[in-house]
This record gives structure tokens, C-alpha cells and sequence, in this order.
């Protein structure tokens, strides 16, 4: 019997996904998997969580992308202050000379109880979600707080097995100009893959090739092509030919607006919402012990209407629904809010519950255990009118227009388009050139480099 994750039946054809999970799970390797959007890398993450013996920790850059991943933040983990870090860092060092000024070291500066610190010690792996968006000075921090607290300073990680899951092509980290202009004098780039511990340290390159997003081949290559910056002058006319500005303006559609800036999304599903002649219903979150406003993964007070479109926001565990699925709101009780989908199915949608989790060591069995801090309980849904490139990566839409014509970052236009199942669904709010195609140079030669790896020789492995 095949192996479900939230109701996906895995492949078990698929070779590399296949390797990944015995690369993790009979060896000690430091692994980067990576894969085009819709290959599977959440599918992947929640299949280790599931099926490894090894302690485990999950973390991710920021709080949405921790509570998604199932894990903490990297800063609430190792209590990492948001911060600079450079490699000569005063915060970072062991021990100091007599002549310096601060005599503070690593120890001052990183101070962990007798719980954690045997949490740290005995982790054997380490997954990192979204490391696309982790700096690369953080990563270092990260190394080094392993190698001193693990008492294995010679090694990677201490010891830890690693492994970083993500996009390099898709968002990138936040980099200011002035924190930049100091990280500059150390790295390369902004990116992970310029950390010092990975610059010396390779990881073992893991590419899931399989697209399960898009069945349409044609798509499939053209988004191959922008995601690479390799778009030709017939992909270009493939992409405009989704220029349809009758579509576009037509209001009745059940599209999702995926635009660039946080002003756009808010003004579009304010207006939609306040063009609905129904009534107003707010629904106040139950928030709960300790569960920070950054983590909400939709909106304390959720203003509805009936005639809202709506987005869900988990997966159902009976596939009634899934994580991105767009419907409309019919029926509003107090307990309870019935959406209409697009299949013409009536889902009757009640509150869930999110855990804001740290982990903590259990001496009596010996093993990492997950202890909820804080909960918080809404309805998994949020208005969808819109929704930014930042909020929707991850997901998978039907039906979209893409207002992306003035992207500003690197990846930008390939995480919009990529969230569309096909092209057909896809419609542009305007013409996109060549020059809102943009990505980052340093990805494109690190993926290079990576792939010169002989992969036959890398599944000959085991």
C-alpha cells in the first residue's frame, strides 16, 4: 500500500526523491535538496518528519514559514538576537586576549539551560525549511553555536546531520544595502550557499525533478526558462499572449490577484469586501499562552462576508480542500462557515487550531519532544481576492492574474507564475519584459557548479 502525506500518495518512482530519503536516513551527510516549485519538497519535509528514528529538530527563517514547516524559528531555537554577524564577530568568539576591550565571549552571549543544552547536544538532524530566505551569516551562526555547544568544534554542524530544503531561485534573503555593505567584506552573496561552513563544507546536491504542479509540458519548460532567466523570444510571446485585458477587468471571475506590494493585495480585498452588500461578520481568533502576531497565519479579527472569496489555508485531512484552494463564502454561523468551491461542492469549514511549538529534551525517554507554548484558533481562511508573491509561495491556484509587470526582486515572476496550474489559468494584468525576469547570477552559478556533480554516481551510493 502506497504511503500518504496529507492524502498525496507518494510516488514511488521517484528516484531522487527515493535517494533523499535514504541519504538522510543511513547516513551522516550534510544535504541540500532543492527541486522547481510543485516537485514536492514540503511532501518530502513531512515524510522525514514522519518516518526517521533519528532526533529531530525543524526550523525555518521566519515564524509562518516555522508554523508551516511544523518547527521553531532559527532565532527562537538557538536565541539568536536579530542581528549582523560577521565571521570575527566578538559575540561569537571562545575565548579572548587579555588586551581587548569587551572580554565577553560566546558563552556570555549565548547562555542555554541544562535542558536545552542537552537538546542541542543530542540532536542528530537538523532540517532547515525555506533555506532560500536564510543569510548567510546566520547560517554561519548557526554552525558555530553547533560546533561549541555540541563540544565538536572541528566539525560541521558539530557533528549534526544538516539538511537545508528550499529554492534557491525563488525568494531570496533580506539583505538591507547598509547590512550588505558590511557582509560584503566576508561573502560573496547574501545567499546560504556563501556561508563560510558551506564554502568549505559541500553538501551533497539533491535535485527532485518530477513536477507534479503542472502536467502541461509547454508550461512546465517555460517556467524552466524563466526561473533560470533563459526565456527566448518565443517563451516571451508564449508568456504576453496571457495579456487578456478583458479578462483581467472582468470582476465576476473567480481568479486570485497575485501582485508584488502589500498595498495592492490590501486595497483589492478591501474593495471587494466593501462592494459586497451582505453583512459584516468578525471572527476574533482564541489566542493562546504564547503565540507572537508575526506567526498569525490569517488575520486575528477575519472580516467576512457571504459572496467573500476565500482562500484555505491548511489542508483537510478528509481532501475535502487543500492549502491555497480558492471558494466562496454562502453561509456564516457562529461555529461554523459553509464555502462553496469551484466543483460546485458545498464544504461546511469549522475553527483549527495552530501550535506555536519549541522543543524541549525528555530525560526519562531519552528523546526530543515537541512542547505547544502557545495555540492559536481561527478558521483557515483568509480573503483571496489577492494575495502577495511573499504570502502565496507554496501554494497552488486554479486560476490567476499575475499584476507582477513591476517585480522588483529576484525571483519574483517565477514564484507568481509557478502557483498556477496551467497556463490556460494563467492570465497577465499587464505585459511582463524581459528586464521583470530577473535572477540573482550568484544562484545561477552556484547551481551550476552543483550540478556537475556525476549524479550517476551519487545514486550508485547505496
Amino acid at each position: 500500500m502506497a504511503y500518504k502525506i496529507d492524502n498525496f500518495e507518494l510516488d514511488e518512482n521517484n528516484q531522487e526523491f527515493n535517494y533523499a530519503v535514504n541519504l538522510v536516513n543511513k547516513t551522516n551527510k550534510l544535504i541540500y535538496l532543492t527541486g522547481k516549485a510543485g516537485s514536492g519538497k514540503t511532501t518530502f519535509l513531512k515524510f522525514i518528519k514522519e518516518i526517521t528514528n533519528k532526533k529531530t529538530v525543524v526550523l525555518a527563517p521566519t515564524g509562518v514559514a516555522a508554523l508551516n514547516a511544523g518547527g521553531q524559528t532559527i532565532h527562537s531555537f538557538f536565541k539568536i538576537a536579530p542581528s549582523i554577524y560577521l565571521p570575527d564577530d566578538y559575540r561569537l568568539r571562545t575565548k579572548f586576549e587579555i588586551s581587548d576591550d569587551n572580554h565577553s565571549t560566546i558563552f556570555d552571549n549565548f547562555k542555554y539551560r541544562k535542558d536545552r543544552l542537552k537538546l542541542i547536544k543530542s540532536m542528530e538532524l537538523l532540517i532547515i525549511d525555506e533555506i532560500s530566505m536564510v543569510r548567510c551569516d546566520l547560517l554561519d551562526v548557526v554552525d558555530k553555536l553547533l560546533r561549541v555547544f555540541r563540544d565538536k568544534e572541528e566539525l560541521p554542524f558539530g557533528g549534526c546531520q544538516v539538511l537545508l530544503i528550499g529554492d534557491a531561485y525563488q525568494l531570496p534573503p533580506i539583505a538591507q544595502d547598509n547590512q550588505w555593505q558590511l557582509l560584503k567584506e566576508h561573502y560573496k552573496s547574501p545567499f546560504f550557499f556563501s556561508s563560510k561552513v558551506l564554502t568549505k563544507h559541500k553538501p551533497f546536491y539533491i535535485e527532485l525533478k518530477k513536477i507534479y504542479r503542472q502536467q502541461d509540458d509547454v508550461f512546465i519548460n517555460l517556467l524552466n526558462n524563466i526561473r533560470e532567466n533563459k526565456v527566448n523570444d518565443e517563451d516571451m510571446k508564449l508568456l504576453n499572449s496571457r495579456f487578456i485585458p478583458a479578462v483581467a477587468k472582468n470582476d465576476n471571475l473567480k481568479h486570485v490577484t497575485i501582485a508584488t506590494h502589500n498595498n495592492i493585495v490590501d486595497e483589492i480585498n478591501q474593495r471587494k469586501l466593501g462592494e459586497l452588500q451582505t453583512t459584516l461578520k468578525i471572527y476574533e481568533a482564541d489566542v493562546s499562552g504564547n503565540f507572537p502576531a508575526s506567526m498569525y497565519p490569517t488575520d486575528n479579527n477575519l472580516k467576512l462576508k457571504i459572496g467573500s472569496q476565500v482562500m484555505f489555508i491548511r489542508n483537510d485531512t478528509e481532501k475535502k480542500y487543500y492549502n491555497g484552494k480558492i471558494g466562496t463564502i454562502v453561509q456564516m454561523d457562529d461555529d461554523k462557515i459553509f464555502v462553496e468551491v469551484p466543483e460546485g461542492n458545498l464544504i461546511e469549514v469549522k475553527p483549527y487550531s495552530w501550535s506555536n511549538i519549541r522543543y524541549v529534551w525528555d530525560a526519562e525517554n531519552f528523546k526530543i519532544v515537541e512542547d505547544v507554548i502557545g495555540e492559536f484558533i481561527q478558521f483557515p481562511l483568509k480573503l483571496a481576492w489577492s494575495v502577495t508573491v511573499h504570502k502565496c509561495q507554496g501554494l497552488t491556484f486554479d486560476n490567476v492574474i499575475a499584476d507582477i509587470g513591476n517585480s522588483f526582486s529576484p525571483g519574483q515572476v517565477y514564484v507568481a507564475l509557478s502557483r498556477c496550474r496551467s497556463i490556460e489559468g494563467l492570465v497577465l494584468k499587464s505585459r511582463i519584459s524581459r528586464s521583470a525576469i530577473k535572477t540573482d547570477p550568484n544562484v545561477i552559478e552556484f547551481t551550476n557548479l552543483e550540478h556537475n556533480q556525476d549524479e550517476n554516481q551519487l545514486f550508485d551510493y547505496f
